[in-house]
């Protein structure tokens, strides 16, 4: 039989022992070399930190008989079953695999990771990736070796499997980009990240994100195959880097803590890596905003935490008296400090707030002008539209309308 045709068989069988087992299973040649793989996992994680395995096998099963199953362990722990059959031209190696033989416990996969030397950066991805490996007891992997015998062999043998593991590789050779970077240019990028935090707390978007323009950042191979995800975890952590400059502003946690949340729906929401402008330029405007907004440097005591407390409180019925008694201070007086230090009654400052926070609503999600309303402290809708059109120009309808964000 020739090559080709008895390749195309074993090939065949592969594919159908994938396809029943939800393993993957590959051809080898005599090289170690892959002839046909079938692919079921996209993450390339653990292939990553894997030891060359294969050449092992190849050595392992050439030395055994036909219905002797070679059960491989390498040095992740991850296990594989491996068959050769001898054709007349060469012997071939069928290898099904990965596969866990029990649950392991995270503080064992921590172990076999630190065992390795995997640093610390990778570790949290191939902890996730062994959550999607197939368990099979030994029981079923028997079961499935014996069915990869009758099905490469065409004969009803009795399967015998034996046991081979992996020596443990030293990965701590391997350095990962980040730490081969010169100490100079970490430095620098912190210098940048920590201007540009001034910047965003003193409400300056402009030359924030000017500063930000100086800045390249590859974090790519943290996720291997998947730029997207890597690009939208490199900006959750700059919305967290941005929170923290407007908290240093005195802006209220309540509304440090919405934006927040909406800025990482919208990060989720990226769908090209072509958008990274515009998803850095829209988190530093977001928050150099709120500053603007809501900043309460400068103010006394008293007054910062008077507006802490209504922004805390926006959506439920507001009186003077409940502020002054938190801030311990008279309401009469209370009132006349707050509009000297913002320029505002407490009426008109509440109403603004609610708006601004009602705006959020409207462009975020699909609730009725009448839900938002009242959400955000508006007891009655005909108020409410009078109020918001005074500060925007437009009805609460119109405006949902303009500025919703495409799902």
């Amino acid at each position: 039989m020739e090559n080709s045709k008895v390749e195309d068989e074993l090939i065949e069988v592969c594919t159908s022992l994938g396809k029943v087992s939800g393993l993957e299973f590959s051809l080898l040649n005599s090289d170690a070399k892959t002839l046909f793989r079938l692919v079921l996992r996209k993450d390339t994680t653990l292939f990553k930190y894997r030891q060359q395995y294969k050449s092992d096998m190849v050595k392992s099963t050439f030395t055994r008989k036909a219905e002797e199953v070679l059960v491989y362990k390498d040095n992740l722990g991850l296990q594989y079953l491996a068959v050769s059959l001898f054709s007349e031209q060469q012997p071939y190696v069928v290898v099904g695999g990965p596969f866990l033989n029990a649950h392991v416990s995270k503080e064992e996969l921590l172990d076999l990771l630190e065992e390795n030397g995997i640093p610390m950066q990778d570790q949290k991805f191939l902890l996730e990736a062994y959550r999607t490996i197939k368990i099979l007891n030994q029981e079923e992997y028997q079961s499935l070796a014996k069915v990869m015998v009758w099905s490469l062999t065409k004969k009803n043998l009795d399967a015998k499997v034996y046991y081979h593991r992996s020596r443990i590789t030293d990965f701590k050779k391997i350095r990962p980009r980040e730490i081969e970077e010169s100490f100079t240019l970490i430095d620098e990028r912190y210098r940048i990240q920590n201007k540009m935090m001034y910047y965003v707390s003193i409400g300056d978007g402009e030359s924030a994100k000017k500063i930000m323009s100086k800045t390249v950042y590859d974090f790519s191979y943290r996720v291997p195959g998947d730029p997207l995800r890597a690009l939208k975890n490199l900006y959750l952590t700059f919305n967290t880097i941005l929170r923290i400059a407007v908290e240093r502003a005195g802006v209220p946690p309540i509304s440090i803590h919405q934006l927040s949340d909406n800025m990482a729906i919208y990060i989720e929401r990226m769908q090209s890596i072509e958008m990274v402008q515009e998803v850095s330029d829209r988190l530093i405007d977001e928050y150099a905003a709120l500053v603007q907004r809501m900043t309460t440097v400068g103010y006394s005591r008293h007054i910062q935490n008077a507006i802490h407390y209504l922004e805390a409180h926006l959506e439920e019925k507001i009186h003077l008296q409940d502020v002054a008694d938190y801030v311990h201070i008279s309401a009469s007086h209370l009132s006349r400090q707050f509009r000297k230090e913002t320029g505002l009654s407490m009426t008109a400052f509440i109403n603004k707030r609610r708006v601004d926070r009602a705006k959020a609503l409207l462009s975020e999600n699909q609730e009725s002008v009448t839900a938002i309303a009242l959400s955000c402290g508006f007891e009655n809708l005909n108020y409410f539209s009078k109020i918001f059109r005074e500060q925007t120009g437009m009805t609460p309808l119109n405006y949902q309308k303009q500025h919703k964000i495409q799902e």
